[in-house]
């Protein structure tokens, strides 16, 4: 499938080495997520999801933004008398399913923060397995300076992720972190260099990649799904995955390369 021709525009879309590399790309808003950008991510991530030769997704910003929060330039997000509060219902219903999307892929992702990741671009960096930030990155929640909350998710996945009292911090002080300052609260997972941090991106995924693909797929989901349940649910739930692994190919052929000490062939099956 030719993603670039399907996915032209504000998303420019690159696969190499079975990892996509997904740059968004508009100056003029520093890539604010506007609901053509959901849009164009919501159908990428259903393809995506179907492309077998796809094992790992990078998400990156052209230019000095990540992603700038929401577009503040849009009425139906400054003036409250343009939508009523069903259709904002509505529109947060859609975007959460966007936001989901990316959180649930069946495979890594990674939020390479170049710059502002701000508002709704933290937001949907914390639906990323991992966030990778540049020494010149800001981070934060400026909703409350404005007089709301963030609302893409970022408060439900902030306490999964931070802790509840770095959460609170981030969303309550309405600051802009540095990636250093990031990095301590837990939300960032490495700080590098600006022109290192696309190619440490892919070394860290292009590691994943190299493992069996199922077992990387279900520990995924292993690791989503503990959060949300007990400890005797959540083992339950790890022995049955276990067991399935247990009867795959690739655990088969991870065994015996073993055995024979060298590097497995993984076929995804």
């Amino acid at each position: 499938m030719n993603y670039l021709t399907e996915y032209p525009g504000t998303i420019h879309f690159e696969k190499k080495d079975h990892i996509a590399i997904l740059t968004l790309d508009d100056p003029k808003t520093l890539n604010a997520l506007s609901l053509d950008i959901l849009g164009s991510l919501n159908v990428l991530f259903d393809a995506m999801a179907e492309d077998d030769d796809i094992l790992g997704v990078i998400i990156t910003g052209a230019g000095r933004s990540f992603i700038a929060g929401a577009n503040l330039k849009n009425g139906r997000v400054t003036d409250p008398s343009k939508i009523t509060s069903v259709e904002r219902r509505e529109e947060l219903f859609y975007i959460h399913n966007t936001l989901n999307k990316i959180a649930e892929f069946p495979r890594p992702v990674i939020a390479a923060i170049n710059g502002f990741a701000l508002g709704g671009g933290a937001e949907l960096s914390l639906c990323c397995d991992f966030r990778f930030a540049s020494t010149k990155a800001k981070i934060g929640f400026p909703e409350v300076k404005l007089g709301g909350m963030p609302g893409y998710t970022g408060p439900s996945r902030a306490i999964r992720i931070l802790g509840v009292t770095a959460a609170k911090e981030m969303i309550y002080t309405a600051k802009n972190y540095t990636a250093e300052e990031a990095k301590e609260l837990g939300f960032v997972s490495r700080v590098v260099e600006p022109e290192e941090l696309l190619s440490a991106c892919e070394e860290f995924m292009g590691t994943i990649v190299s493992r069996a693909p199922l077992a990387v797929k279900y520990s995924k989901i292993m690791c989503n799904r503990s959060q949300e349940m007990s400890l005797q649910s959540s083992v339950e739930v790890e022995r049955l995955i276990t067991g399935i692994l247990g009867s795959t190919a690739d655990w088969g052929e991870g065994m015996k390369a073993f055995a024979e000490k060298r590097t497995p062939v993984f076929q995804n099956k």
